[in-house]
């Protein structure tokens, strides 16, 4: 995203359907930490429960830790 420099995940989809799949727990590199892009008010429908389904998109948030934001940079 040019104006955070933050990288934008989207979710997987084929056809208009979600796009999934069980990994491997060794093919998982690091835990990341994800913001849902909201615009300029967060959704009242957002909870605990929905907040991966929700938002359309996702900021990547490489400021969380040094590790990741050297890693990511």
């Amino acid at each position: 995203d040019p104006a955070t420099s933050l990288y934008v995940v989207t979710h997987s989809t084929q056809n208009h359907c979600c796009n999934t799949s069980i990994i491997s727990i060794d093919h998982i590199a690091c835990a990341c930490h994800l913001q849902g892009w909201c615009g300029r008010e967060i959704s009242k429908d957002w909870s605990v429960d929905s907040i991966l389904e929700k938002p359309a998109s996702f900021f990547v948030n490489s400021y969380i830790d040094l590790d990741t934001f050297l890693s990511l940079e």
